[in-house]
C-alpha cells in the first residue's frame, strides 16, 4: 500500500514538473564536476527549478536534480531561479537506489543548524552541528561534505557511527571515518578530541599512495607521504596553493610593467576586462593558457602574450607532492 502511495506522489511530481516545463520552469543539464552542458544526453544529471509553491513559502523556488536515469538526486529551495541556485530551507540528497544520502538546512545558500549524513544501506553515518564561519552564498552543492565543512564552518560532530549502526564518535570524541561521497572508498581516518583532529591519521592519495600525519589538538605536527613510485615526501603543511615566485602583488605588477594597450583598441576607446585560465604545472611552468571570456582580439591576445611571458611559479603541494593547479585572472584594459 505505501509503495503504491508513493508511485502515485511521484508521478504526480513529475506530472507537475512536465507542465512547468512548458511555463516559467528552468531545465540546465550537468556533470557531476558541476560543469554546465547543453545537452541532456551528455549531462549526468539535470536541474528542474520551478516557480514558487502557491501554497507554500512563495519566496522560494522549487528545485529537483535528477540522475541522468530520471531517478531523484535531491530536492530543496531556493531563493533565486538562477541555474547557480542559493540553497534556503531544508535538502534532501538521496542515492541512485532511492534511499537518503543527506538531509541539511540552508540558510542563504549556506549550512545551518544539523546536517544528517546516510550510508547508501540507509543507516546513519554522522549528525553534525554546523556554525557558519563565513556570510557569503555558496552555488551548488559540494562533491565531499567533510571537506567542504573544513574552512568555511565550526563544526560539532554530535555522532558518527559505521555502516553497522555502531557508535563511532560522539559528542566530538572518538575515532573518525572519512568516506568519498558514495562510501566507496576511505579517504581518511583518525581520532578525535573535543572535534580536533588528534595522534595518527591516516589516508588515501589518489589511486596508489597514503599518507600518515600527526596531530594535536587540530595542529598538523608532521606528516609523509608514499607514492607508487617508492618515493616518500614530508610536510609541515597538508596543502599549499600555487603562487607566483614573488607573490600575487608581484604578478600584477609583472602585467602592468609588461601590458601593451593595442593601438586599435585604444583609437576605438574599447576598455574592459579579458579573463585568461592558465594551469600551473608541477615544476612551475604555465601551461594551457587560454582566454576564458574575451573583450576583442587585439586585447584577447595581447593579454595571451603577457601571461605566456610569466616566469616561473612555485607549484602548489598537497601532502608534500606538487600537484597540478589551475587558474582564473583578469588583465584589465583600462588605461587608454
Amino acid at each position: 500500500m505505501l509503495k503504491n502511495f508513493l508511485t502515485l506522489v511521484f508521478s504526480l511530481l513529475l506530472l507537475q514538473i512536465v507542465k512547468a516545463e512548458k511555463t516559467d520552469s528552468l531545465v540546465v543539464y550537468y556533470k557531476n564536476s558541476g560543469q554546465r552542458v547543453a545537452l541532456k544526453d551528455s549531462a549526468d544529471y539535470y536541474r528542474v527549478i520551478l516557480p514558487p509553491d502557491s501554497t507554500g513559502d512563495k519566496d522560494l523556488y522549487r528545485v529537483y536534480d535528477y540522475y541522468s536515469d530520471g531517478k531523484l538526486k535531491s530536492v530543496g529551495t531556493s531563493l533565486t531561479q538562477q541555474a547557480n541556485i542559493v540553497l534556503d530551507g531544508t535538502c534532501i540528497d538521496y542515492y541512485r537506489n532511492g534511499k537518503r544520502k543527506r538531509t541539511a538546512q540552508y540558510k542563504n545558500g549556506r549550512y545551518t543548524g544539523i546536517t544528517y549524513t546516510y550510508y547508501p544501506n540507509g543507516k546513519t553515518y554522522s549528525a553534525i552541528k554546523v556554525e557558519d564561519l563565513n556570510s557569503s552564498y555558496y552555488y551548488g552543492y559540494y562533491n565531499n561534505f567533510f571537506q567542504e565543512l573544513n574552512n568555511n564552518y565550526k563544526i560539532q560532530i554530535l555522532e558518527l557511527r559505521d555502516s553497522l549502526d555502531n557508535l563511532l564518535v560522539t559528542n566530538g570524541t572518538g575515532h573518525i571515518i572519512i568516506f568519498d561521497d558514495d562510501f566507496k572508498k576511505i579517504l581518511e581516518e583518525g581520532d578525535i578530541s573535543n572535534n580536533k583532529k588528534e595522534g595518527e591519521w591516516r589516508g588515501a592519495i589518489a589511486d596508489s599512495g597514503k599518507f600518515i600525519c600527526t596531530f594535536h589538538k587540530d595542529a598538523l605536527k608532521s606528516g609523509i607521504s608514499y607514492v607508487k613510485s617508492g618515493h616518500h615526501y614530508s610536510f609541515k603543511q597538508v596543502e599549499t596553493r600555487s603562487e607566483f615566485s614573488d607573490g600575487t602583488d608581484a604578478f600584477y605588477l609583472f602585467i602592468k610593467k609588461n601590458l601593451q594597450y593595442p593601438e586599435s583598441a585604444k583609437k576605438r576607446k574599447i576598455k574592459g576586462e579579458v579573463l585568461v585560465e592558465f594551469s600551473v604545472e608541477t615544476n612551475g611552468t604555465l601551461s594551457d593558457v587560454k582566454v576564458a571570456r574575451g573583450v576583442m582580439k587585439s586585447l584577447d591576445d595581447e593579454a595571451l602574450r603577457v601571461i605566456n611571458l610569466s616566469p616561473l611559479w612555485v607549484p602548489a603541494y598537497r601532502f608534500g607532492i606538487p600537484i597540478r593547479t589551475h587558474h582564473t585572472i583578469a588583465v584589465s584594459f583600462y588605461n587608454l
